[in-house]
């Protein structure tokens, strides 16, 4: 992809090639950089045509156009396997298979109503995969290979620093085999919607001065991603109340050295303009000096019991900033009374309280930061009057509990709208994830080491060289493409990134390994997509005609479809391998399935890998 001589072609041609090129990238020279870099930085296209998806061309524009009216009224559309695999793709990491068969057979209500019935039976939880890696991973502790360390403390500062270390890391991985090993509703892509509204960053913890953090911080860690696992549906205000005293998000912002002598406005700005008003609407005045009276609220709260197995975040009123705290008209000129040092505590409920009585600004916030989570980043006059308003209303309607909200927004026919499919550039784990899901790619294994060996390889160097990786944020806004005016989600899109993204969907075709741990020989482990298992799936009669087949992997793959000059074309220069007659590929189809020899197999899976490659190496696979 790097040279003068780079066409789509020739980079189709280099997928059935396993050899790698350290050429130096040219973005004048990629087409796909070309297609997807933050070169239009446009709102929505109005016109007077029908809106229109202009698949496979080169000069696609991923904006939406057409004038967008639609509303939150009940789809009543068609519900095929289309508009399943757009709901997933949008709720889940990807799909599987089974997911949509099940899906399928639902009222478009029902199948919402399924994606967000969660399950709160809590997961297993990380453990000591590290024991064996090297001479110096043994547990500081004691803990034995396999062994929950997420209630084990260190109880001094003298060990377990290693440990923790070691402990994050396992945190990162679990993390992500969680996306890989869930079901088809909506827990884990919540999980991460709240983590980045709220962000810490394990790093930037672990790294300050505090006592017993850097011997203890993977358990303060676990707890913050379990609270919003805990809470992933659930009352938003609530939530919010939890963070401010939660002991990762207490040392991220700071409001663990936030004192009566020394007040500290750090969590106090971004309670405000990240977490709940926002800082964009043109009626959002809170002051300066409303951040410095919350912050005096927030004083004398601090965690405790660290290097225990309780940890504890209290109130302590001699740390506490006394008198009277007094706010700007925005807030109608609210009092915080603070009289007695024991009621400082009750402060914060009345801080928090105020905040919420802004509840057309509070809810219209989240509600455009969910919309542009879950459909799309513009948000023009007729989607703020269409959605988000109403939106709103019901959140504040139902008492800032977020399920509600999210059951009007899928079940609505602005969700299912031809404008909003195909259109959303996928964020790293999205295409990380989702392609070893939809692939059914079989990532477990029995070896704890392996196992998370192997969720790391996903998430600590695929997505990780994409600009997303668990538990890691470039700063307290969390990751650009989810909020920073104008690019939105093209900020997944530059130089670096895009050859990633087309890499790492070459390595699956291809397959690639993961290099051994010295604890378990030299054996390595292949990964990869099973086109044929892939194909399999959709039955023989499917799978056995080229038509049906590619029309069919182009419907589970892409967001939209191909014209039938498209479907013929790819056909011909995959499955039939430039023949001319359909029967070239049911005969080897048949020919397998009789006889699954070595050979037979190969013979389809050479050509199944033609196929698949040709249709994720679209630049429409990028997008969901």
């Amino acid at each position: 992809m790097g040279d003068k001589k780079s066409t789509r072609r020739n980079f189709f041609r280099s997928l059935t090639n396993t050899a790698t090129t350290d050429a130096p990238y040219d973005d004048n020279n990629d087409p796909l950089f070309k297609k997807y870099s933050r070169k239009k930085l446009t709102p929505r296209h109005y016109s007077a045509e029908t809106i229109q998806h202009k698949v496979g061309t080169e000069d696609t524009d991923p904006a939406r156009i057409g004038n967008i009216t639609s509303g939150l009224a009940p789809y009543t559309g068609t519900w095929t396997e289309w508009e399943v695999l757009h709901l997933l793709r949008r709720t889940n990491f990807g799909w599987k298979k089974p997911w949509v068969d099940s899906l399928l057979t639902l009222t478009p209500s029902a199948t919402v109503d399924a994606v967000l019935n969660i399950n709160n039976t809590p997961p297993a939880p990380p453990v000591n995969w590290y024991q064996n890696v090297n001479a110096t991973s043994a547990d500081e502790n004691g803990l034995a290979l396999g062994a929950d360390w997420t209630t084990n403390f260190f109880p001094t500062t003298a060990v377990g620093q290693t440990s923790n270390h070691y402990r994050m890391d396992a945190l990162r991985r679990w993390s992500f085999g969680l996306v890989l090993n869930g079901d088809a509703t909506i827990r884990e892509k919540m999980v991460w919607f709240w983590y980045h509204l709220m962000p810490i960053d394990f790093e930037t913890i672990f790294q300050s001065s505090n006592q017993y953090i850097n011997t203890n911080s993977a358990r303060v860690f676990y707890r913050y991603l379990k609270l919003f696992r805990d809470s992933a549906l659930g009352n938003f205000k609530t939530l919010i109340r939890a963070v401010a005293t939660e002991p990762a998000m207490m040392f991220y912002l700071n409001n663990q050295q936030n004192s009566a002598t020394a007040p500290d406005e750090n969590f106090a700005r971004e309670l405000m303009e990240l977490f709940t008003l926002g800082k964009d609407d043109p009626l959002n005045s809170y002051t300066q000096n409303d951040v410095i009276e919350a912050a005096k609220v927030l004083t004398g709260w601090r965690v405790r019991n660290l290097n225990t197995a309780t940890i504890v975040t209290n109130f302590e009123s001699n740390l506490h900033k006394q008198g009277n705290k007094t706010f700007s008209a925005f807030f109608n000129n609210t009092v915080i009374t603070g009289q007695t040092a024991a009621a400082g505590a009750n402060e914060l409920d009345a801080l928090i309280n105020m905040i919420f009585a802004k509840s057309t600004m509070v809810s219209q916030y989240i509600c455009r930061r969910l919309y542009r989570y879950f459909v799309y980043y513009d948000i023009d006059a007729n989607i703020e009057a269409n959605v988000i308003v109403p939106l709103a209303q019901t959140f504040v309607a139902n008492n800032w509990n977020i399920k509600p909200v999210l059951e009007q927004l899928f079940k609505s026919q602005h969700f299912f709208d031809a404008a909003n499919k195909g259109v959303y550039i996928k964020s790293p784990f999205d295409l990380v994830a989702g392609t070893l899901n939809c692939f059914n790619v079989n990532t477990t294994d029995a070896n704890i080491e392996w196992q998370y060996r192997i969720w790391q390889k996903y998430n600590g160097e695929y997505s990780a060289a994409m600009e997303q990786q668990m538990g890691s944020i470039p700063d307290v806004s969390g990751w650009n493409a989810y909020y920073q005016t104008p690019a939105y989600h093209q900020y997944w899109i530059n130089s670096n990134s895009a050859q990633k993204r087309f890499a790492y969907v070459r390595d699956m075709v291809n397959t690639h390994t993961i290099s051994p741990i010295i604890s378990t020989g030299t054996t390595l482990r292949r990964f990869g997509i099973d086109t044929v298992a892939f194909a399999q799936q959709f039955g023989n009669t499917i799978a056995a005609d080229p038509n049906a087949l590619t029309a069919t992997c182009i419907k589970f793959l892409l967001p939209v479809d191909l014209s039938q000059s498209q479907k013929d074309a790819m056909k011909v220069r995959t499955l039939l391998n430039n023949q001319v007659t359909d029967g070239y590929w049911t005969t080897a189809w048949n020919t397998f399935t009789t006889s699954p020899t070595t050979i037979n197999r190969n013979a389809v899976e050479l050509l199944l890998k033609k196929l698949i490659s040709e249709i994720t190496q679209l630049a429409e696979y990028q997008l969901m």
